[in-house]
């Protein structure tokens, strides 16, 4: 997947500007795919070129003129396509899940400092993606039922990572208990 596509998809049924898919980004999509602000400019600047969306000006006052970007047919052309393509597996890259593995030469308290550190984004991650499932009102809809599945997924993952944040809480706790009785 590329951000190409994420912003199709963002676009596929209402226009939107740059900053506006920025903040999608942050509160949607994000849950699958990150982009900052930057990137997502430069990647509509891409598609604008390559006849994927096109934009309108909408004057501001003492502002620069707002860009709103809309998909095309060839946009639209390009994300059925790659929507029928297999998805590539995920790539994980997750520098704690390193640090877990290399956790033999650290000691278990650090190690435990930084999974609370961890677990507190994650319950905050997981109450935003909960908030946002009980916000879709519709899931009647195709737009919300898929967005809702997409949730769910977040969600879940959240769950399980907090789950197993408790496994290695309880081991590492074991393991420092065993220290510091010998």
């Amino acid at each position: 997947m590329s951000l190409r596509h994420a912003i199709l998809v963002l676009l596929q049924d209402q226009e939107a500007s740059g900053y506006d898919l920025a903040r999608e980004f942050a509160n949607s999509i994000g849950l699958v795919w990150n982009a900052t602000h930057q990137q997502i400019y430069l990647e509509l600047g891409k598609l604008n070129e390559k006849d994927m969306v096109k934009f309108r000006h909408i004057p501001q006052d003492g502002k620069p003129d707002k860009k709103m970007y809309r998909i095309t047919e060839e946009g639209r052309d390009e994300l059925i396509r790659w929507l029928r393509k297999p998805a590539a597996p995920p790539r994980i890259r997750d520098a704690f899940m390193v640090k877990i593995a290399g956790g033999a030469l650290s000691d278990p308290s650090s190690i435990l400092r930084e999974l609370e550190d961890q677990a507190d984004l994650r319950r905050e991650r997981l109450n935003t993606f909960e908030d946002l499932a009980r916000k879709l009102d519709d899931r009647d809809s195709d737009k919300n039922m898929y967005t809702y599945l997409t949730l769910r997924r977040g969600i879940l993952d959240q769950q399980a990572w907090l789950n197993w944040a408790e496994e290695v809480r309880s081991e590492l706790r074991r393991r420092e208990d065993l220290t510091t009785s010998v």
